[in-house]
């Protein structure tokens, strides 16, 4: 390739990424002459700025042309007398020359990509030295809002189970597999020797995660509906002595949460006591997924490890033995129901995998090397049969639609400030249930309360429909609704007396605290309406006696504002009137402004004569006739 006025090349933006071979490689593609195809020999530069070997440019040129002589390159005319020869290319060749040839290079090996370049663990999910529940919002938006994460749909992969399983083992193999979608073989499993990375794991008996963790960076599925944002979830193990019960269960719930394909991991057998924690596991899905508005458990493997006995691994000897489970639990239907109706479900299904090998559960660095055959077979087929299917479990809500990053992650905070809210401890899972079913009740009517107090606020703002209803009115209205909520309130809590008290407690104060908000707004709308009515009057009759307009009229409403807070609804309507017709008779004269003058009067007289308990005795609230007592003047 012929080369445009040579330069020595500047070293490369990112040096590491590429080796001492390629560099040399590319030197020596720079230093090529493009007719002969070899490092430049006595390099000469013509007019357009491209190089070539002179005895190889001179032979090209050696035939004339009738259009004269032209760039082997770049066809641009050229002067055959105007060859230059290129000193410092010369002298660049020679330099290069003495490299090594690339072919005389060992190989070397590849350098590689840093963890963090492709996403790493972070925590989302922590607890405090009281065992209180602690959400990262930092690590949460910049898992789900950020990005086209916020606006696609997300499939999150969590795992939970025992303490010491190979849960997080497990899943930085799947993380391998998703981070390599394209691989149709078993070459996504990594070489023989490399040591497994990504999610903190070690052999042996001590506890290595804890709390919740998340893989920062999403792989992305496509899907004929577009790129689905997959995650992988990594979930602290249950029933570790370190931890107590009430802790298992405020992370099965955010488990819960940050699952839409919950794989459920067991040791060799599903127990007694695993059907327990699944048990408590249902009832918690079940729960959050009311209080959040979501689908509960969308989709569950139980996935049996070290599977011994018999021999038939993976899906076929899972199902099977799925339904030897669901039998022994149809004849005990009031042990564990929620487990069997989970396990009758279609969504659910069982996976057998074999021990790993004596080296894997020593010390070992997590090597296919170190693997047992089968069970090396079994995680690539397990590995491949999730990412074929991972991008149908979308999160969804309990209408069945898809979230996006952005909305699950505003379900999570709203789950976390709940459970903040919640100053006491929880002594079983049923306690959890109720908790959050209280706090979910109150935050509902909160809502419906919220709701009505708008309705009537829009409902009020026009002058003649604010008029319908009087401030005591309303007071009786929202009264009402208070009382019908906090009712409805003590009729769905659940637990103990102190409990119920408290979450009553809590809603009353907080509706009366927006009552008196809005009564407040109310009132004070109300007598400003009032006001501009007794003017509107006022100004009518005099227009009708023929009384003249002039400026007195904003100079008497200006003065009846400034005195409308210090006076009943009655004597405002009166304020209002005078100042409508005693105005124009300061400024009309004549028989106008004495008949516009003496209807005010009456008017006023009118106004004081109506008593707002009297309005409200007249007719039924339904046809409003009760508020109609100042329009009917």
């Amino acid at each position: 390739m012929g080369n445009k006025n040579i330069k020595p090349p500047d070293p490369p933006a990112d040096p590491p990424k590429q080796s001492a071979k390629g560099m040399i490689q590319t030197l020596q593609e720079d230093i090529t002459c493009s007719i002969c195809l070899e490092s430049f020999d006595d390099p000469v530069s013509i007019d357009c700025g491209h190089n070539f070997c002179r005895g190889c440019l001179t032979a090209h040129w050696s035939v004339p042309l009738q259009n004269g002589y032209h760039c082997p390159e770049c066809r641009h005319p050229c002067s055959r007398e105007r060859m230059k020869p290129d000193t410092r290319l010369k002298n660049l060749v020679e330099k290069i020359g003495q490299l090594p040839l690339p072919e005389e290079f060992e190989k070397e090996p590849e350098i590689p990509i840093l963890l963090s370049q492709m996403g790493e663990p972070v925590q989302l999910v922590g607890l405090d030295e009281n065992g209180n529940l602690c959400l990262d919002e930092a690590v949460l938006s910049s898992c789900l809002e950020e990005g086209q994460v916020k606006d696609s749909p997300v499939c999150l992969v969590s795992i939970l189970g025992e303490q010491r399983r190979g849960k997080s083992f497990l899943l930085n193999f799947l993380r391998r597999r998703f981070q390599n979608l394209v691989a149709e073989d078993d070459s996504w499993m990594g070489e023989e020797n490399d040591p497994l990375a990504g999610f903190e794991w070690r052999p042996g008996p001590t506890t290595t995660t804890k709390g919740i963790w998340i893989w920062s960076q999403p792989f992305w599925i496509s899907t004929e509906h577009g790129k689905v944002a997959m995650f992988l979830v990594d979930t602290e193990g249950s029933m570790d002595v370190d931890r107590s019960k009430e802790t298992g269960v405020k992370l099965s719930a955010f488990s819960m949460l940050l699952s839409s394909y919950q794989i459920f991991n067991v040791a060799t057998t599903m127990k007694d006591t695993d059907l327990e924690y699944l048990e408590m596991f249902v009832y918690v899905a079940e729960t959050v997924g009311r209080a959040c508005h979501l689908r509960s458990i969308q989709h569950l493997d139980i996935l049996v490890r070290d599977w011994f006995y018999p021999p038939i691994y993976g899906l076929q000897g899972g199902q099977k033995y799925l339904q030897d489970v669901r039998e022994r639990l149809e004849n005990q239907p009031n042990k564990h129901p929620r487990v069997l109706g989970t396990l009758k479900k279609t969504t659910t299904r069982c996976y057998l995998m074999p021990f790993p090998g004596k080296k894997v559960v020593v010390e070992t660095e997590g090597t296919l090397a170190d693997m047992d055959d089968d069970f090396r077979e079994c995680l690539r087929d397990y590995g491949n049969d999730l990412a074929r299917s991972a991008a149908m479990h979308v999160k969804r809500n309990w209408e069945g639609a898809a979230l996006s990053g952005a909305q699950l992650a505003s379900k999570i905070k709203n789950f976390s400030g709940l459970m903040r809210q919640y100053q006491f401890g929880f002594s079983s899972v049923t306690q959890l249930a109720i908790t959050i079913h209280n706090l979910d009740t109150r935050d509902t009517l909160q809502r419906e309360f919220a709701d009505f107090i708008k309705e009537q606020e829009l409902l009020s703002r026009p002058m003649v429909a604010g008029l319908r209803v009087t401030p005591s009115s309303m007071t009786k209205r929202v009264l009402e609704k208070q009382r019908e909520l906090v009712r409805q309130c003590e009729m769905a809590l659940q637990g103990d007396e102190l409990d119920r008290t408290n979450v009553t407690s809590l809603l009353e104060s907080h509706l009366q605290a927006d009552t008196k908000d809005f009564l407040e707004r109310y009132s004070h709308r109300y007598k400003s309406h009032a006001l501009k009515a007794g003017i509107a009057i006022g100004v009518g009759a005099v227009g009708l006696a023929g009384g003249a307009v002039g400026a007195g009229v904003a100079a008497a409403m200006l003065a009846a504002e400034a005195i409308v807070l210090s006076t009943g609804t009655a004597a405002t309507f009166a304020i209002g009137t005078m100042a409508g017709a005693g105005t124009f008779a300061l400024v009309g004269g004549g028989v106008g402004a004495g008949v516009g003058s003496s209807i005010g009067e009456r008017r006023a007289r009118e106004a004081e004569n109506v008593a707002e308990p009297d309005c409200e005795n007249e007719e039924a609230e339904d046809d409003l006739s009760d508020e109609r007592c100042l329009l009917r003047q």
